[in-house]
């Protein structure tokens, strides 16, 4: 299809080029807000109160407005955090399945492939990262696991804490869940998970979109042409969060890691589906009935996901051990005064 060409968009495409992003600001708004209505009437209420939650919502962008500083090293350390691009594991001839755990672990299984097959390194563009296939899911984990630090250690201070130290450790709660919200809201958005996230690349044999306004145009701007997703409809598809069954884990690695990857894995199922939309004209504003239901299952996907996170971190984080014997001694030396 034709993306509308005015003044506006034009200028939009091009800074995407330089700042590709993953469902805009409103999107990644909308899924934390959905996400939010699913919890349990036991997880902590102060996430509840107006003032967390929007600052909550207001998080969900945060991670882009990293990607928005021009300065190259942090768009090579941020950046990669937001895609995995699947396809492109077949030239170091990793499969999923191979995949480690361990974020530096999978670096080296890359270093070593690239030795191996005399891969070039992925220099070819300015943030020096064309062609490697991205973090997302190391990202989605490791910003979990801190996620369930911050629980573990607000449950010690909620018993053992100054107030200064409870209300520090309830605001460091809605940091983290802020800041992994964006991470799983990405993973739904298909373009997320593939080499052809701005149109298609290569071989073409089924004629989808080359386009390189087609990643905007899904991240917001086909909403913003026809209609914003409602969101008390939307929450009423959604079920309450519930807690995740940890899949098996390798590298004596803890956490959701495949939890993640088996999610970005399906969403990328998605991708070419995503394109055929397209071609049969059902994203544009005048026939958008499919586009939109494919769409709006997407962010309530993400939604899901983020919830069901969100409520298994809070309910499986343990107290944190350590701090306990910390603030049990510091106890024992006031009483001691």
């Amino acid at each position: 299809m034709k993306y509308p060409r005015s003044l506006f968009t034009v200028a939009a495409a091009l800074l995407f080029t330089l700042t590709a992003h993953a469902w805009d600001y409103e999107r990644h708004r909308l899924i934390n807000d959905l996400a939010l209505t699913t919890l349990s009437k036991e997880f902590p209420a102060f996430v509840r109160l107006p003032a967390n939650r929007e600052r909550i919502l207001f998080l969900s962008g945060e991670p882009d407005r990293w990607r928005n500083n021009r300065d190259r090293a942090l768009r090579h350390l941020n950046s990669l955090d937001h895609y995995f691009d699947l396809e492109d594991l077949a030239p170091y001839q990793i499969k999923p399945a191979d995949l480690s755990h361990f974020r530096y672990r999978y670096v080296e299984q890359m270093a070593n492939a690239r030795a191996r097959l005399k891969l070039e390194l992925p220099e070819a563009n300015s943030d020096h990262i064309k062609g490697h296939p991205g973090f997302l899911p190391w990202a989605i984990n490791e910003n979990y696991l801190k996620l369930v630090s911050a629980f573990s250690y607000l449950k010690v201070y909620e018993k053992m804490g100054t107030e200064e130290e409870k209300a520090n450790a309830r605001a460091n709660v809605i940091y983290r869940m802020g800041i992994l919200s964006h991470y799983v809201g990405d993973a739904a958005q298909p373009l997320h998970t593939t080499k052809h996230f701005n149109g298609w690349v290569g071989d073409n044999p089924k004629g989808y979109t080359t386009s390189r306004r087609f990643h905007s145009w899904i991240d917001g701007g086909f909403f913003k042409a026809t209609q914003a997703p409602d969101l008390a409809a939307l929450a009423s598809a959604l079920r309450p969060a519930k807690l995740i069954v940890r899949p098996p884990s390798r590298d004596l690695a803890s956490g959701h890691f495949q939890y993640a990857l088996n999610y970005i894995l399906a969403q990328h199922k998605k991708m070419e589906p995503l394109y055929q939309l397209d071609k049969e004209k059902k994203l544009s504003p005048e026939t958008p009935g499919a586009g939109k239901i494919f769409l709006e299952t997407q962010l309530k996907t993400a939604a899901q996901t983020l919830a069901d996170l969100w409520q298994t971190a809070q309910t499986e984080a343990p107290p944190d051990r350590y701090l306990q014997t910390y603030l049990a001694q510091r106890q024992l030396q006031q009483e001691e005064k």
